[in-house]
């Protein structure tokens, strides 16, 4: 069986349509998404309607829920004044360009997705199995990790948030983090996403596709979004 599991796409639709056919190549026989649709990019709706048109089953993403819920916040981990700002700015921004029939749609978004196969199964996430707004961060130690991931039963845990992509085995679990398909932060402003494939065991794999990347910076700039993450979309980088 083989998965692939696209995330945190951020109201980027040039970089998800070219990660969409970027997968269609791959012939996978499922594909999921891990959950913040919107936020941050200038298509909110037009990322949704490619979801719901398409049938991609997606989890809620912090941002999902702030948007479907009114909240002020989304629940990200800024790292300092200005990024706060600049978060608020685009939840304002992008509550208001909702429609309310996509809004109501985010707000019914599932926590989790799982996967039953005849070998494993997959517990498809936004945050940690436990918490929408809990990153899992690749430099966390494995023993902290091994207690995020113990109480959850699947064999794979997919997961986004963090927006860098990769895979790791611990305590017999395979964890995979689907990266980010609009806002990279691994410092390559290409999009990402993952395909797990079960096969007598599982494997992962990151995929890394260009997209232009410029016409989205563009959009930013011209729908009024702060300037600034026109150029975090340039470089990759928060």
């Amino acid at each position: 069986m083989k998965i692939a599991v696209i995330s945190d796409i951020h109201g980027n639709l040039a970089a998800l349509q070219a990660v969409l056919a970027d997968i269609e190549h791959k012939g996978p026989d499922y594909v999921c998404c891990a959950g913040d649709l919107v936020g941050y990019g200038p298509f909110p709706n037009e990322v949704i309607n490619v979801i719901r048109e398409n049938k991609i089953p997606s989890v809620l993403g912090n941002y999902d829920d702030a948007i479907g819920n009114r909240r002020i916040v989304c629940g990200c981990d800024y790292k300092d004044d200005e990024s706060a700002a600049i978060g608020s700015a685009s939840i304002q921004w992008t509550s208001e360009q909702i429609t309310e029939e996509n809004r109501a749609f985010l707000k019914d978004l599932p926590f989790g997705i799982d996967l039953g196969t005849e070998n494993c199964g997959v517990r498809v996430v936004h945050g940690s199995p436990r918490r929408l707004n809990e990153y899992l961060h690749q430099e966390l130690e494995e023993k902290v990790l091994n207690e995020l991931l113990v109480e959850c039963t699947a064999g794979v845990i997919v997961c986004g948030h963090t927006h860098v992509p990769y895979f790791k085995h611990i305590g017999g679990k395979l964890l995979v983090n689907a990266g980010s398909v609009g806002k990279p932060r691994h410092g390559d402003p290409r999009a990402s996403y993952s395909v797990v494939e079960i096969n007598g065991t599982a494997r992962a794999k990151i995929y890394y596709v260009e997209y232009d990347v410029e016409s989205t910076a563009g959009a930013i700039i011209e729908k009024g979004l702060p300037e600034v993450l026109a150029q975090k979309i340039r470089t990759g980088r928060d």
